[in-house]
């Protein structure tokens, strides 16, 4: 997987997904609606949606500063989460990059 190609987004947001998942097991249900939101962004995002890429953009930036908070108060499975984002914003931001760059070209050829 190469970054800009939105598929670590895919990836990263499913992989939360099922940790969701799994987390609405043992305890309260008001994980699932998060789960089916990671889900649905996953596959939004893996069709380059570019709503759905603002609204993960947004999403994983506020999960990436609330992991931020949690590693700090000593939560280290919250490290994994918090890398887990940083990668997936990297790779939005790379996609970003490349569509704007190649409209820009666009825009001053014709």
């Amino acid at each position: 997987m190469r970054f800009g190609e939105l598929k670590v987004t895919a990836a990263v947001l499913a992989i939360q997904g099922l940790l969701a998942l799994y987390t609405a097991q043992s305890y309260p249900r008001v994980y699932l609606p998060f789960a089916a939101l990671d889900f649905l962004l996953a596959y939004l995002v893996y069709t380059k949606s570019n709503t759905a890429v603002k609204v993960a953009l947004i999403y994983l930036g506020i999960d990436l500063f609330l992991a931020i908070f949690y590693l700090i108060a000593g939560v280290l499975l919250k490290g994994v989460v918090a890398f887990l984002d940083f990668l997936a914003i990297h790779d939005m931001v790379s996609y970003i990059e490349l569509t704007f760059g190649e409209e820009e070209a666009s825009e001053g050829n014709g």
